[in-house]
């Protein structure tokens, strides 16, 4: 059996999941954070603990494959005894135990454990896949907090400027310049910003919630979320790193080992099968028998029976049906060997892109925050329209919200980049 599935192994295996993160990285995260609620959905999330279950059951089966198949014991009686020359049969007693062919019972066991290898394959791709899942929801929560608090600013911005435009309105030298209707642009303005920071704060009440529920836990449960995105390194991971630890490509490689061993039993099941064993009669004595000195003896008779494998059209068609599944599986593997990859070529440019636009959104935020600063005098020096403040305050929300956005798709990509290579392998811990 392969260490992997080791049954020993098994007993601790929950135990271990919550050191599967890198001792530096938990040293540098606070209490309640994204490691530590990581760390608890792969804990209770049904799915992931369903497949761990399904895993142990593989296991438990593997163990049993590979017996010899019971003895068979027979019985028989005869009411009335059948007579011999020397003797008169009361009973006989058959034990027989069957061997199928050589190395058949060996294929059968590593057809099991490779099944359950699959088993263990598929429960580390449902601990990396949550773990990347939750990255994903984190970040999105966090740029969903960065909207919020950005509107809430602009919001605190029309209101300084709302204050300006009454001021100018009751203002005898500023009167003739002061429009009464700038008032009501402005109020129309933050009832608009209001219903967006709204809808926001809906967004942030319903991810908190799915959040939680991903852990398995009361969606109303309090989460210790970080004041704002930081973008993370980007690590360096070779392909053959990737290669070698996705769970996926190694869950078809058991598949091809699974078929192989399929292969070898289908074979061995064609091949004839040895009974060994011994028949025990019970006798009586009878009279005038032609051997005195053996009247009435019991007999012991070893006995040996052959299949005779005529019928192989069975046998034949399963080794023809592995073959062409593990054949299958080679280019199912190949398939996904070629997906992965793209998906690991894309990466680097996807982050460039999103760093590209980082740097132009942080460009534009600040030159327009610069711009509203000096509008914001012009206006109240009566040199620029409210018109003007508007636009260029809408074109600042716009970068705002963008950079939110790309904040969290890019830590986002981050996060499947260690996904590809496995690096969140609670099981392999």
């Amino acid at each position: 059996m392969k260490k992997h599935i080791n049954i020993s192994r098994l007993a601790t295996l929950s135990l271990v999941l919550m050191m599967a993160f890198p001792a530096a990285l938990r040293s540098q995260t606070p209490a309640d954070s994204l490691v530590t609620y990581i760390e608890a959905a792969i804990r209770n999330n049904p799915a992931v603990m369903g497949e761990y279950l399904n895993y142990r059951a593989q296991v438990e089966a593997a163990c049993g494959e590979g017996q010899l198949s019971d003895p068979e014991l027979s019985v028989n009686a005869y009411p009335s005894p059948m007579h011999h020359v020397n003797v008169k049969q009361l009973a006989t007693v058959t034990v027989m135990q069957m061997f199928p062919w050589f190395g058949t019972l060996r294929a059968g066991r590593e057809m099991m454990e490779h099944k359950a290898e699959t088993a263990y394959q598929k429960f580390r791709e449902d601990g990396i896949a949550l773990a990347f899942d939750m990255q994903r929801q984190w970040y999105t929560i966090l740029a969903t907090q960065e909207k919020v608090r950005s509107m809430r600013d602009k919001l605190k911005l029309l209101k300084d400027i709302r204050e300006v435009a009454l001021y100018q309105y009751k203002s005898p030298a500023m009167a003739k310049s002061a429009r009464m209707s700038d008032q009501l642009r402005l109020q129309s303005e933050e009832v608009a910003i209001d219903e967006q920071i709204a809808s926001l704060e809906d967004r942030m009440a319903l991810l908190r919630r799915q959040f939680n529920l991903t852990m398995h836990r009361d969606p109303e449960a309090p989460l210790v979320i970080p004041d704002s995105i930081s973008l993370r390194e980007m690590p360096v991971i070779a392909w053959d790193e990737v290669e070698h630890s996705n769970p996926m490509l190694n869950r078809l490689l058991a598949n091809g080992r699974y078929f192989s061993a399929q292969e070898a039993k289908a074979k061995g099941m064609g091949k004839p099968m040895v009974g060994v064993g011994v028949q025990y009669m019970w006798n009586g004595s009878v009279d005038h028998a032609m051997m005195a000195d053996m009247n009435g003896d019991n007999m012991l008779m070893p006995m040996v029976k052959v299949t005779l494998p005529i019928y192989r059209k069975k046998t034949d068609a399963a080794r023809r049906a592995a073959v062409l599944n593990r054949q299958a599986t080679v280019y199912d593997y190949e398939r996904q060997q070629d997906a992965l990859r793209a998906r690991y070529l894309s990466i680097m440019q996807r982050a460039d892109d999103q760093q590209r636009k980082l740097r132009l959104y942080d460009e534009q935020v600040a030159i327009l925050d610069n711009t509203l600063r000096l509008m914001q005098t012009e206006y109240a020096a009566g040199t620029t329209t409210l018109t003007d403040i508007l636009a260029t305050m809408r074109r600042q929300i716009d970068y705002t919200l963008q950079t939110a956005e790309a904040k969290a798709e890019y830590n986002t990509i981050v996060a499947e980049y260690e996904q590809l290579a496995s690096r969140y392998d609670y099981a392999q811990r």
